[in-house]
């Protein structure tokens, strides 16, 4: 920044050498005949005009570079600030109105941030030096002409106001337009088959008109700025060359001192132009800057403690105690929640919707942080152990698989980027994934698309599980992995997964009671809350929650398979 100001300061200082020597080119050459000056008058445009032009191109260089590194850094920021985020800050934004932050919000920052230093170095110093250069050539003639320039001021002000207003609009509405348009490229299928194609596109069409009239209504107020600029710029040459004339028939002045004065006002006509309208992109940035901040001020909800420590290898215990949780406070999702899995032991939640099952499975990675109590991994509090060394020891597997597109390859090994080719073999035969990879046509560097939309959901199912063997962290968490699927693909599923848990401490949620019956121990949940804890058998003949659930569950199935 340091460079390019030095650079547009001399950019300035030769602009106004160029106005200055046009008094000498009239006095002395035109209307003196002095051949001498004509040599050093001509040299000194000549070196002023090229003085000129690399100013230009070395403040240009460094000025992109300059908001470039600030697009750059604000995108790093943004992002470290949303990793930092718990997932309940995902949940309340759609993903387009994120995107749309770090796109659209950070170039209007970036082009705002550029032209602000390129306005104050270059052209308000320009500016300021043709100034000065016009009170030495006459003072009073200068301070006569000037009068139109504070008429400017309160208009530019309030059309700088009204393009900041509508910027901020447009932004909100390209963040709206954007979610909207991820959700219905996602969900086409549903679109397509529920006839709602020309539902959406209205929507869309809405909200793109929406888009269009903040635009032409920011756009015309932007323009009002030139007119404006060129009617106080005409006034104060119309006024320089009235009064100029005055002077020179009187005798006060001579030709030169009022080319050069006249030339001179003439040249701050582009500067201050620039510097008008630089109010307009400024609010257009500012705007920008407030949604951005909204997300940068907010205070990172999983901020790691100062001293945080490497979680030490352990068996991977998991403890919690005392838990309570809730996205409102006046509405707890989980309460008075005691529960030890040991190392090794496969323990199943089970429980209506809203039982408060898949929150307490996010509590243990830290997506989410208790209200109250606390979660322990081989006896140390989540809270006090570094987000990476936690997470490092713990594998998922959701219902809703997600892959990255990417190679098949590159999903299997995404938490293990450096295993190898036999490594990553290995783990998708032990997730009964190999047969599906064999017959993709470059194996294991086949590009999925995206989401992985072109394998079924138990392949991709059956890839995740790959990735999570890969992986081998001692804590394995089950989100429901098994309930989207048909019969055989849930039967490969599970048999995958039964060689996925062997030796590790499994938390699974489980909507099929079918597929839990062996695990070590069953919780019931039922309002946020673990109503009884036991085995299988001993739960079905206790006659509690679980075995309705099960008598229910069973009818159910029996219906189905009679209809």
């Amino acid at each position: 920044m340091v460079l390019a100001v030095g650079w547009m300061l001399v950019m300035a200082l030769a602009t106004v050498a160029t106005a200055w020597l046009l008094e000498p080119a009239i006095n002395k050459v035109f209307l003196g005949k002095d051949p001498g000056a004509l040599w050093w008058v001509s040299g000194g445009i000549l070196v002023a005009f090229a003085l000129r032009a690399l100013g230009n191109y070395g403040q240009s260089i460094l000025v992109t570079q300059v908001g470039f590194a600030i697009l750059a850094e604000a995108r790093d920021r943004l992002h470290a600030k949303v990793s930092a985020m718990e997932l309940q800050f995902f949940q309340g934004r759609s993903t387009g109105e994120l995107v749309t932050r770090f796109t659209f919000d950070i170039n209007r920052l970036r082009f705002a941030t550029a032209n602000a230093l390129t306005g104050l170095g270059r052209d308000l110093v320009t500016l300021v030096a043709l100034v000065v250069l016009v009170l030495y050539q006459d003072w009073m003639l200068a301070l006569l002409a000037m009068l139109a320039a504070p008429l400017t001021i309160v208009p530019v002000r309030r059309l700088g106001r009204k393009v900041r207003r509508r910027a901020r609009d447009t932004q909100q509405e390209i963040g709206r337009l954007h979610a909207l348009m991820s959700q219905a490229l996602r969900g086409i299928r549903i679109v397509w088959i529920d006839g709602r194609a020309q539902y959406m596109s209205g929507r869309v069409e809405t909200l793109i008109d929406r888009i269009f009239r903040r635009q032409v209504s920011g756009e015309r107020a932007r323009t009002l700025i030139t007119p404006i600029m060129e009617l106080a710029t005409g006034v104060a040459l119309g006024v320089a060359l009235f009064a100029g004339a005055q002077r020179i028939l009187s005798g006060a002045n001579d030709p030169g001192s009022l080319t050069s004065m006249l030339a001179a006002l003439l040249m701050a006509y582009q500067p201050a132009k620039r510097l008008a309208n630089l109010y307009s992109i400024v609010q257009e940035g500012l705007a920008a800057v407030e949604r951005l901040f909204e997300v940068l001020d907010m205070p990172p909800d999983l901020a790691e403690r100062p001293g945080a420590m490497a979680l030490p290898p352990g068996p991977g215990r998991v403890r919690l105690e005392g838990v309570r949780f809730a996205y409102d406070p006046a509405h707890p999702v989980l309460e008075s929640i005691d529960l030890t899995v040991e190392a090794g032991e496969t323990v199943a939640l089970v429980g209506g919707s809203g039982a408060g099952k898949s929150t307490l499975l996010n509590l243990i990675p830290r997506f989410l942080d208790v209200a109250e109590g606390r979660v322990c991994v081989d006896d140390q509090d989540v809270r006090e152990v570094t987000l990476a060394s936690l997470r490092q020891r713990i594998a998922l597997v959701t219902q809703e698989t997600f892959l990255f597109d990417d190679t098949i390859g590159a999903n299997i090994a995404y938490a293990r980027p450096e295993a190898s080719a036999g490594e990553i073999e290995a783990a998708a035969r032990a997730a009964d994934a190999w047969d599906l990879v064999a017959r993709l046509p470059r194996g294991l560097d086949t590009p999925l698309g995206s989401l992985g939309g072109r394998l079924s959901g138990g392949e991709r199912q059956r890839i995740a599980i790959a990735r999570a063997l890969l992986k081998d962290a001692p804590i394995l968490l089950l989100d429901e992995p098994t309930s989207a699927l048909d019969t055989e693909a849930e039967r490969r599923v599970q048999e995958a997964l039964g060689r996925l848990s062997r030796g590790r401490t499994v938390l699974v949620v489980a909507h099929r009671l079918s597929t839990i019956q062996d695990a070590d121990r069953i919780c019931v949940m039922a309002a946020g809350r673990i109503l009884e804890t036991g085995r299988h058998a001993d739960l079905l003949a206790s006659g509690g929650a679980y075995a309705n659930l099960y008598r229910e569950q069973s009818r159910s199935m029996t219906d189905a398979d009679v209809e």
